[in-house]
Formats: C-alpha cells, structure tokens, sequence
C-alpha cells in the first residue's frame, strides 16, 4: 500500500514537471530600432543587424566603401559573430548583401558590389513587424546612379524565426525594378560573382559544401552550407543557404572562394541580361543557422520546409508564405 503511494506521487511530481516544462517558453524576438538600423535579438543574445543607411566605416578603411542596405552582422546560436564586415583584403564585402557588380545604362558602367558609382539609398525608414512569434523587417531603396539619378527601385524583406533545437531560419525576400529604360546588370562579368552573398568570419577548421540534385530529381533541391569553428561558439557551427524553386534560373550556380570565407549562389552570373520597368525580379533564399557540422540529411529536410514540401510545424519555422 506504501509503494502504491510514493508511485502515485512520484507520477503527480512528474506530471506536474511536464506541465510546468509545457509552459515555460523561449524569450521572444526582440528589436531595437536605432538610428539607420535594426538590432534583432532572443533572450539577450544577438541575432542580426540591418543596416538600412550607411554603416560607420572602421579605422584605416577608405571613406568611399561606406555604404547601407545590408545585414552587416548575423550571429550563431549562442551569439558568435558569423560574418565579416569591412574585411581589410576587399573592404567592400560586406556580411549578408544582395548588391551586383555590373549595372550597364546609356553606355556607362557602375559597380554596386565594390561601392563605385552606384549607391542604395534608403527610402523612408524600415519598417518592423512582430506577429506569430517571428521578426519582419521591410526597407525600400533606390540604387543612385552617381548617387544622383534613380535607376532602380529595390524592395527587400527580412524574416527571423525564433530558434529551436535544429537551428534559426532567416528569410530574405528581394524585390528590383528598374525605373529607366535601357538597364542591364549582371555580376562580374565573365566571373559571374557578385549579387546574393555572404562573407563569413574567419574561423579555424573551414568547411563549404554545395549540393544541387540531378536534372532528372523530383523534387530538385539546391543548398550550399558553410561551418568552421567560429570564435566564441565553443564549437563547430555553421550557416546554410537555400534557394527557393521559383528563383529565376533555378537552381543557381553555386561559387565559392574559400581563402576569402566567400560563398554564394550566381544570379544571373557573369553575362548582362535586362531589367525591366514593369517586369521586378524577384529573388528568395533562406539562410539556416545551425550547431554542428553539415548534416545533409537534416539541411535536405530544412530545404524540403522552406519550400512548402512538409506539413507545417508551428514550433518550428517554415516556408513564407
């Protein structure tokens, strides 16, 4: 009879832990809008920042590769920078941006990736959003041609999940149109580099990975990721790209430069093709930041939710809609 009852309480102690488990809940996504930017973090610990105008250039870096329009710091599970910004070796790489070498108009030619003849000038001030537990931050800008004429009008759109065991989805979401007749763009011509990418920390024990499926593969997924031991993630982390599948040119060609911590899908690569006034491209990725290493298993199913190939989980983030 004495058992029965230290088991029926030890039951009531354990349903009462579970209960109590059940309502404690992750800190939520928290923003702090500063003057030109947007801080975006989760229980004290940092997420990323938005830089919608010109970020402050560091010490023994030129003036003329200030610039804005860019996530200028993303950072790991548990707060370690991921990403570099200003790099002395090419102080125009900056950490998550979307910004092309080559922009063609009337016979001149600007680059927009190295911060030469053509800026994103911010229009307005960014606009933030929290609602179903995650962070949208929304900017428009106009790329200025000799930082005077507006040749196009960029929407971009940032989404940031809340994190769970497997990791933190960010979402980019881009918008471009022209606004003149006559533009083209492309990246670095011949190169293709430039457009959607990222320049990581450096970091011990770098590992990049690409992975697209063959031709004939139902569905055909395309992700890239990199890890390496980034300083102060008390251990091997890392972040995946994802493209989406209504990405024109999908799936894109991957590029990597390795000894630069660079990696990125080509969009459009390194041939100039045309902008139009009434025709925006739209592009979309996810970033995925994970503990660990590569898990080609597990990003194969981080893709196959991003692009709407698995029930929606609530606890978990999934594909935008």
């Amino acid at each position: 009879m004495m058992l029965s009852l230290f088991a029926v309480l030890a039951l009531s102690l354990n349903v009462s832990a579970a209960a109590a488990a059940d309502t404690v809940r992750a800190p939520a996504l928290q923003c702090l809008e500063r003057d030109g930017c947007v801080d975006v973090s989760e229980g004290g610990i940092p997420v990323l920042r938005y830089n919608h105008g010109a970020t402050a250039v560091p010490q023994g870096i030129g003036s003329e590769f200030a610039r804005g329009d860019y996530v200028s710091a993303l950072y790991g599970m548990k707060g370690e920078l991921l990403t570099g910004d200003y790099p002395k070796d090419h102080p125009h790489h900056r950490a998550v941006n979307w910004s092309w070498a080559t922009i063609q108009w009337k016979g001149g030619m600007r680059d927009l990736f190295a911060v030469s003849g053509i800026w994103a000038r911010p229009v307005g001030k960014p606009r933030v959003e929290k609602a179903n537990e995650l962070v949208s931050i929304s900017a428009d800008s106009e790329w200025k041609w000799d930082d005077k004429t507006p040749v196009v009008a960029e929407s971009v759109s940032i989404r940031a999940y809340p994190r769970t065991g497997e990791g933190r989805a960010i979402d980019f979401d881009i918008s471009l149109t022209a606004l003149v007749d006559g533009l083209e763009f492309c990246g670095r011509l011949d190169a293709g580099y430039s457009g959607f990418n990222i320049r990581m920390a450096p970091a011990p024990r770098q590992e990049i990975l690409f992975h697209a499926d063959p031709v004939e593969a139902q569905p055909r997924r395309a992700w890239a990721d990199y890890s390496a031991e980034f300083n102060g993630g008390g251990g091997r982390s890392g972040l995946a790209i994802f493209q989406s599948m209504g990405d024109p040119m999908y799936p894109q060609e991957w590029r990597k430069y390795s000894e630069l911590n660079f990696f990125q899908p080509l969009y459009p690569g390194g041939k100039l093709i045309p902008m139009a006034k009434k025709r925006p491209v739209f592009l979309r990725y996810r970033l995925w930041i994970h503990p660990g290493g590569a898990d080609e298993k597990a990003l194969s199913g981080q893709w196959d939710k991003y692009n709407g190939l698995q029930p929606v989980n609530n606890s978990k983030p999934t594909g935008a809609g």
